[in-house]
C-alpha cells in the first residue's frame, strides 16, 4: 500500500466509521453517501492541496487505489505548474542570448 493509499484508507475509516477498507473497495459500496463524499473531498483538498473533480471519481472508480492515484497525479501536476512558473519568472530577466546559452549548456 502506498503512503497516499494509507492516508485515503485512514480518512475513509474515520468518515465511514468501520474497519479499514482494502485498496479495491468501493466508497459507495461501503456505505458512503454524497455528504460523506463531499467531506472526503474537503479533507483531501485540506491535506494535499488537491481538488479532485467529482467526475474523475465516478469515471475511474471510487476505490482507495483510484483515489490515491488521482491525488498523486494532482500533486504532480501542481508541482509541475509551480516549477514552470518559477522557470518562467527566472527567464523573464534574461536576454535571448543568455537563454540560448543556457539551453545549449543543458543539451
Amino acid at each position: 500500500m502506498t503512503p497516499t493509499e494509507s492516508a485515503v484508507t485512514e480518512i475513509w475509516t474515520e468518515l465511514l466509521g468501520q474497519a479499514p477498507p482494502t485498496t479495491h473497495d468501493d466508497f459507495f459500496e461501503l456505505g458512503g453517501q454524497s455528504l460523506t463524499m463531499v467531506q472526503f473531498l474537503a479533507r483531501v483538498e485540506e491535506q494535499y492541496g488537491v481538488e479532485l473533480p467529482i467526475d474523475v471519481l465516478f469515471t475511474s472508480g471510487f476505490t482507495v487505489a483510484e483515489v490515491a492515484r488521482a491525488i498523486d497525479q494532482g500533486r504532480l501536476e501542481a508541482v509541475g505548474e509551480e516549477e514552470l512558473a518559477e522557470l518562467l519568472k527566472h527567464l523573464e530577466g534574461m536576454s535571448d542570448d543568455e537563454i540560448s546559452e543556457l539551453l545549449s549548456e543543458d543539451a
